[in-house]
């Protein structure tokens, strides 16, 4: 297990890196598709429990669309399914018994990695969809994560530091133009 800090906010191409080596992903709570469009993986999936974002994704990203709850994702997919599994900016939007639980049906689902992404420590975050789409209790921050949540389970980690600032609207809504920055985590276990 690794944990590296960089100072930039390049987050997709490590992505992209770990995912260099799949044919498959499965991005779990992928919203209308932004990120998982930005994903060089011939197969993507996308899964998301509110539908109106799968509704209004952008018709140019090719990805399968699946209106499903990730908390029974593995009613959907069979164990060793897939390459990949990502949680990008998700796992905070759950409990954390609940995100735990996800967590252990992702790894379960892939047979090469899991990837996260997720701000570091709590990030308050209001029930605000900047996409005007309806799903705002879907946009609640639930639960924090830290390094040591990562580690224990086996994932490398990279901090980006001061990734969360005043270019995000959510973070100045919350904490105001002169907040100090927040550092987000991307961890991933390989099987």
């Amino acid at each position: 297990m690794t944990v590296n800090v960089v100072n930039h906010k390049d987050f997709l191409d490590t992505i992209n890196e770990l995912l260099s080596d799949s044919n498959t992903v499965l991005d779990v709570g992928c919203g209308i598709g932004e990120t998982l469009g930005k994903f060089r993986c011939p197969i993507k999936i996308g899964v998301d429990a509110h539908r109106p974002y799968l509704e209004n994704a952008d018709l140019s990203e090719q990805f399968l669309k699946i209106n499903f709850t990730a908390e029974r994702i593995s009613e959907l997919f069979l164990p060793k399914s897939l390459d990949s599994v990502t949680l990008i900016d998700v796992i905070e939007h759950f409990e954390k018994a609940v995100a735990w639980d996800v967590l252990r049906q992702a790894e379960e689902i892939a047979t090469k990695r899991v990837i996260i992404f997720t701000p570091r420590g709590f990030f308050k975050q209001l029930d605000v969809d900047h996409y005007g789409l309806g799903g705002e209790s879907f946009q609640r921050h639930r639960s924090g994560w830290e390094v040591e949540d990562f580690q224990k389970l086996g994932y490398n980690i990279v901090i980006f530091s001061k990734f969360h600032d005043q270019s995000n609207k959510a973070f100045v809504e919350v904490y105001g133009k002169n907040a100090e920055p927040v550092d987000a985590l991307l961890a991933w276990k390989d099987f």
